[in-house]
C-alpha cells in the first residue's frame, strides 16, 4: 500500500474544509452534519472521519486554517522596515479578507459557536494572537517613525500593541456590520472611520 504523504492529507483536508464552508454557508454553523458535508464533498463518512474525528474539530480545523488568510505580505512589509500607517494596514486586511476569507456571517456564526465550546474558542483565541502578532510587526516601523528615535523599546511594543487591537477590533466591527448589513466597500469603510474619529 502507498504511503500517504503530507501533501495529501493536507490536501484532502482542504477539500472536506472547502465542502464544509459550502454547506455552512447554506445551512448555518449549527444546523450542517457531518452527512451534509460527505454529500458535498463527494466523500465516504469514513474519509470524512479518517481525517476530523467531528464536526467541532472540522470547526476548529477551518477557523485555524481559513479564518485569517495571507496576512504574511504585510507582515513581510513590517519586516523590511516598510512604513504602513494604520489605515493601510486596516485597509489591506480587509481587502484580503474580503477576496479571500471566510464570509463575515460565517465568522460571526463562528464567534458565537466560540461561546459555548471551549476548544473553539481556544483555537478562535490562538488565530486571534496570530493575527494581533502580525498586525504588530506591520505597524511597528510606523510606530518607531511616530514616536521618534528617542522612544524605548518598551515604548514602542505598548504603542505597536494597542494600535494592533485597534485594527483588529476595527476588521471585527467591519465584519459584524457587513454580516448583518451586507456588503461595504473596505475604503469607504476605512474613510469613514477616519473621517468619524478625526479631530
Amino acid at each position: 500500500m502507498p504511503k500517504v504523504t503530507d501533501a495529501y492529507r493536507d490536501a484532502r483536508r482542504d477539500k472536506i474544509a472547502r465542502a464544509a464552508l459550502r454547506c455552512l454557508e447554506r445551512k448555518g454553523v449549527h444546523d450542517t452534519s457531518i452527512a451534509d458535508i460527505v454529500e458535498e464533498s463527494g466523500l465516504s463518512t469514513g474519509a470524512i472521519y479518517s481525517h476530523f474525528s467531528n464536526k467541532a474539530e472540522l470547526a476548529r480545523y477551518i477557523v485555524g486554517r481559513f479564518l485569517i488568510v495571507r496576512i504574511d505580505a504585510l507582515e513581510a512589509a513590517g519586516r523590511e522596515g516598510t512604513v504602513l500607517p494604520p489605515r493601510d494596514v486596516l485597509t489591506r486586511m480587509l481587502g484580503i479578507l474580503t477576496e479571500d476569507g471566510l464570509p463575515a456571517p460565517l465568522i460571526v456564526q463562528f464567534w458565537g459557536e466560540a461561546m459555548a465550546d471551549p476548544d473553539l474558542h481556544a483555537e478562535m483565541t490562538r488565530t486571534a494572537g496570530r493575527l494581533g502578532a502580525s498586525l504588530g510587526i506591520a505597524v511597528t516601523p510606523w510606530v518607531r517613525r511616530e514616536l521618534g528615535d528617542a522612544a524605548s523599546d518598551t515604548a514602542v511594543a505598548e504603542r505597536t500593541a494597542q494600535t494592533a487591537r485597534t485594527i483588529a477590533s476595527l476588521a471585527q466591527g467591519y465584519i459584524a456590520n457587513t454580516a448583518i448589513f451586507g456588503p461595504r466597500d473596505v475604503g469607504e469603510y476605512v474613510e469613514s472611520v477616519v473621517a468619524a474619529l478625526g479631530d
